[in-house]
């Protein structure tokens, strides 16, 4: 598909580091293959972008639409999920965003009372009771996969898009296994107004996770 032709995926990255980059190399230049990626490194940048463009896609890849200092940014994403853009929060953001500031991010952003939950690996499999975007292809989600995540606790069922499997343990070097809350998730999403709202929960690029982006976003 010649580049004109690809969707606009718009990397917002507030707090970019390149150690994020080379980290998560496999999924940009997955996601380059299938639409025309642009960057925004800083709040002006952000602005002046989402003012002047559409994107089909936004990947925030930081915790940088949570700070203060960028609500000026949020307001402008807010804006463009509710009018039927995509964003998903993903890459280092679970990583970054601590669990008051995490409540109220999906609390006053967007009506959602989402609550960051337990911090383990463990299997996780798709949710059959998931509510997608009708463009979105759930055969090319991956198979059960280990992922260490920052989980997500009080999603509806149908916000809950990868969870642990059934009777799954916990996963660690160091601690003893343990039950799983089976009530959490590593992936929610939601509607939001006439678009989709996105959390990826993985710590560590697994490449089950990087699949789900690239599924959200269009491969």
């Amino acid at each position: 598909m010649a580049s004109v032709d690809l969707p606009t995926l718009l990397l917002l990255s507030l707090e970019h580091s390149p150690f994020i980059d080379e980290m998560y190399s496999p999924l940009l230049n997955r996601l380059s293959e299938i639409a025309r990626l642009q960057r925004a490194k800083s709040t002006s940048a952000a602005i002046r972008y989402l003012e002047a463009n559409n994107p089909k896609y936004i990947l925030a890849t930081d915790v940088g639409l949570v700070r203060k200092d960028n609500r000026a940014v949020l307001k402008k994403v807010v804006s463009y999920v509710r009018s039927g853009g995509r964003l998903v929060l993903g890459l280092n953001f679970s990583s970054g965003v601590t669990g008051t500031a995490f409540e109220r991010f999906f609390s006053r952003s967007f009506s959602l009372p989402w609550k960051r939950g337990d911090y383990h690996r463990t299997n996780f499999m798709l949710s059959t009771s998931s509510s997608l975007p009708s463009d979105v292809v759930r055969d090319s989600f991956p198979a059960p996969f280990s992922m260490k995540a920052s989980h997500v606790q009080d999603a509806q069922p149908h916000q809950k898009i990868f969870v642990p499997v059934p009777g799954t343990m916990t996963q660690s070097h160091v601690f003893s296994p343990d039950f799983v809350d089976q009530s959490q998730a590593a992936v929610v999403g939601e509607k939001v107004g006439d678009g989709y709202l996105f959390y990826i929960g993985d710590v560590n690029g697994e490449e089950g996770s990087n699949k789900i982006i690239e599924t959200l976003c269009g491969a």
